[in-house]
């Protein structure tokens, strides 16, 4: 038994790997709560963009003056 706790020891010890990181732990979670913060930022200012009036295709003139150079008619 103690020859299988001994081989599980060596076996423990000697996987660990250490992989360093390309910046301190910290800066991780600070980028994603900036990210997250910069996405919820463009969502809430695309709130409205679905309660907002169609815009005309064209002006409606009610006076007749289309066709005519915008000029009103001699009546």
């Amino acid at each position: 038994m103690q020859n299988l706790t001994a081989a599980v020891t060596v076996a423990a010890e000697e996987a660990r790997v250490v992989n360093e990181l390309i910046a301190p732990d910290w800066v991780f979670g600070v980028g994603s709560f900036v990210l997250l913060l910069l996405m919820l930022a463009a969502t809430m200012s695309l709130g409205s963009v679905s309660k907002r009036l169609p815009v005309p295709a064209a002006e409606v003139d009610v006076h007749g003056a289309a066709g005519r150079g915008g000029r009103r008619s001699g009546h």
